[in-house]
This record gives C-alpha cells, sequence and structure tokens, in this order.
C-alpha cells in the first residue's frame, strides 16, 4: 500500500512538470470530538450490528497536509489518524491520500486519487485484535459547465485485506461513481451521488458489491456557518454458493460548522442509520450525535518565481493587492471571498484597457481565497477563474482561487 503512493507521488510529481509558477502549501489540523451512540455500525469497517457498544465516544483525529499547485495542475498528500482513548472496541484508523489534477481546459479536469488506509479493531465475534488495510485507485473526469453547475465521473479498483490472527481474507472490487453539484442560490448548494461496486472474495466462492444513492443540501445562513443535510440508501450485496444475501440501508445525517476564525470551527452532526438485514431477517437503527473543535493552521511553504503580470490574477504593489482578469461581456465583474469576508456582489471591478478588468485591496499579508462575479442588470452569476489562476478546494469541494499578499 505504502510503495503504491510512493509510486505515485513519484509518477505525479514528474507528470505535473515544469510550469510558470509553483506554490507548495502545508496544512496541519486537529479534531477534538465527543458524542453518544446507540450502536456500533461503521460500515465497511466492521459490518456487523453491536447495540452492546458503550455509549459515549471521544476520538483524536490529526491531519498532516502537503500540497503543490500550479496554473494547471494541483497535487496533494494528506496523512491523518483517528484515535479513541481508552476504547478498544471502536476501530483507531490511519489513512493516507493522494490526489492529482490536471486542467485540460477551463470546463475539464482530469485527475486520480490512490490512498491506503489501516484499521486496528476486535471483532465482535472473536474478541481479537485484527487489522484492515484497504487501497484504491480511482482515476477520475471532471466536467464544470457553467460555474454553478459540476460533473464528476469516477472509476477503478479497490482491495480490502482482514488480517487475523489464523488467515488473510482478501476482498477486490471494481468502483464506479457519479457525483454532481449545481449552486441553487448563493447561499445554496445541492448535490447528488450514485455508486456502484462489484467484486470477488480470495476464496473464489462468492461476489460482493453495493448500489446506493446520495442526496445532500448545503445552506450557508451567514458567511461563518454553514448547515448541511444528507440522505441516501444503498443494498449490500454478499453472494456464496448457498445463499444471496440483499441487506439495505438508509441513513440521514445534518451537519453544523461555525468558523469562529480561520483555524477555530466548531462542529457538530447526528447521524441516523436503518438498516434492512437480509440474513437475519431482522432491522436495527443506530444513531451516533456528535460535537466537537477543529483546530487548523495553513502555512505556505515556497514556489518558484512568479510568472509574468499578464498571466497572474492577484500581484502585490505598492497601493495593495491589484486583481487583474479577464472578461469580455455584460455587465460588471465582482471579486468576493476571504478579502471581502465573503460579502455578496462584493468589490467592483473596472475595466481599464481592452478586456482587462481590476481592482487594488489593501490588505494585510495573508492566504485569500475568492471568487469572481457577474452582475448584469437584475441577474447574477459564479464567472469561471482563468486558467492560469492559482486554485484551491473548500471542505464542501468548490474551487475558489487563492491570492497571496506578502
Amino acid at each position: 500500500m505504502w510503495r503504491l503512493l510512493f509510486v505515485l507521488g513519484l509518477f505525479l510529481g514528474c507528470a505535473a512538470g515544469p510550469a510558470p509558477a509553483q506554490q507548495w502549501n502545508g496544512t496541519a489540523a486537529l479534531d477534538l470530538a465527543g458524542g453518544y451512540q446507540t450502536n456500533l455500525y461503521l460500515d465497511p469497517v466492521l459490518g456487523t450490528w453491536n447495540p452492546d457498544v458503550r455509549p459515549g465516544l471521544a476520538a483524536l483525529t490529526p491531519r498532516l497536509g502537503v500540497s503543490r499547485a500550479t496554473s494547471r495542475t494541483r497535487l496533494g498528500l494528506t496523512v491523518r489518524s483517528r484515535l479513541h482513548p481508552r476504547r478498544t472496541d471502536t476501530p483507531q484508523l490511519t489513512q493516507s491520500t493522494l490526489r492529482f489534477r490536471y486542467h485540460l481546459t477551463p470546463e475539464w479536469t482530469l485527475g486520480t486519487t490512490g490512498g491506503g488506509t489501516r484499521y486496528r479493531f476486535t471483532t465482535v465475534e472473536t474478541d481479537r485484535r485484527t487489522v484492515r488495510d484497504s487501497w484504491w485507485l480511482l482515476p477520475a473526469l471532471q466536467w464544470t459547465p457553467t460555474a454553478e453547475t459540476m460533473l464528476s465521473f469516477r472509476t477503478g479498483l479497490t482491495q480490502r485485506a482482514d488480517r487475523s490472527f489464523s488467515k488473510t481474507n482478501w476482498q477486490t472490487s471494481g468502483l464506479a461513481s457519479v457525483r454532481a453539484t449545481h449552486w441553487i442560490t448563493d447561499r445554496v448548494r445541492g448535490g447528488a451521488r450514485l455508486y456502484t461496486s462489484n467484486g470477488r472474495t480470495s476464496a473464489g466462492d462468492g461476489g460482493v458489491g453495493g448500489t446506493g444513492a446520495t442526496l445532500t443540501t448545503t445552506y450557508w445562513p451567514t458567511n461563518a456557518v454553514s448547515v448541511r443535510g444528507t440522505v441516501g440508501a444503498e443494498q449490500l450485496r454478499y453472494d456464496t454458493v448457498e445463499e444471496a444475501v440483499r441487506d439495505r440501508i438508509g441513513r440521514a445525517r445534518v451537519e453544523v460548522e461555525w468558523t469562529l476564525r480561520p483555524a477555530i470551527t466548531l462542529f457538530g452532526r447526528t447521524e441516523a442509520l436503518y438498516a434492512n438485514l437480509d440474513r437475519s431477517g431482522s432491522s436495527d437503527t443506530d444513531l451516533h450525535v456528535t460535537g466537537g473543535l477543529r483546530i487548523q493552521l495553513q502555512r505556505d511553504l515556497g514556489g518558484t518565481s512568479d510568472p509574468p503580470p499578464q498571466r497572474r490574477v492577484c500581484r502585490t504593489t505598492e497601493d495593495g493587492l491589484q486583481v487583474r482578469v479577464p472578461y469580455d461581456g455584460s455587465g460588471t465583474l465582482y471579486v468576493t471571498g476571504d478579502l471581502t469576508d465573503w460579502s455578496l456582489p462584493g468589490v467592483p471591478l473596472e475595466k481599464t484597457d481592452g478586456d482587462t478588468w481590476q481592482t487594488t485591496l489593501d490588505l494585510p499579508a495573508g492566504r485569500y481565497a475568492y471568487r469572481l462575479r457577474i452582475v448584469d442588470g437584475d441577474e447574477a452569476r459564479w464567472l469561471d477563474l482563468p486558467s492560469y489562476a492559482q486554485t484551491t478546494q473548500d471542505s464542501f469541494g468548490s474551487t475558489n482561487g487563492v491570492c497571496i499578499v506578502h
């Protein structure tokens, strides 16, 4: 698993090639969470229901990440762990994920995700310590027909190994998924995901797989608060020579995040699950309630020399941060984001020469995410970022531009 990540890192680092400008960024985060659970169903970790689990839970989730961004590529490596102090009945997690994206055009993006996970847990049936390793390699194609809509197609392989005291069981599956997101309004974004998987076990006498759908809506009542609601349903399949098992699962989740400061976020989530278990002919429920604190720090680690001014959206001048954007169309161009506290429509840009719009903002040193917006009479819409803009993804998967003030 780790050798796979190393090879991927070498390949993708070389594939990115030289670029006019590169920017390295590092992230360190720690989630402190506590809560209540009525069951222990952590699919696909344990794959079993255990209503005898103790209801209280506490978890620490440290995360480290490093990424490199150029005008057309982004390469990122994230390593995280989830620890449950004094809880041997809850899986301890270690995970590494490597992501690569290449912008073919402003509308099309090619990428891939590879990673590996290790869980350590005690099985309910045998009361023995078990290790579950898994890895995945999922190429993806993303289409952004408008600034409000995104479609993503992903397919690839996943493999899982359960290593107990006496034997190792393997499971290899193919996975395909389609995901779509759309900004319904300036503060409401909807999303949908469909997936299907099909695989075999190492014994060769059984098949496994699943099919599911998820709907998500995110609402930002203020610039610092987000509320996300998710509902989903899936069917898990386990086929053997003797029987064909179909388990049906329904999920519902509400998650709230409140960003007090750029480095501090409070979060709370409630998730309910209902399962119709085919083999036992019974049904069961699971309720998780969790609240916590996230501390996250970001640091620019350096990069190569800046590209020429005509290939930069943001440039530090004696008067402040200069934002320059090419736009040939009707309406007025605005910039909003961290540099305007995400107020709408934002700060207007003035048309200077030809099709270039610009403005200058007096800002302290720091890193600022932004988006571009067109206001034309009573209509307003988001504008695609220039292909050479430095970008980043927020926690909800949206692509924002990045300005750095030195």
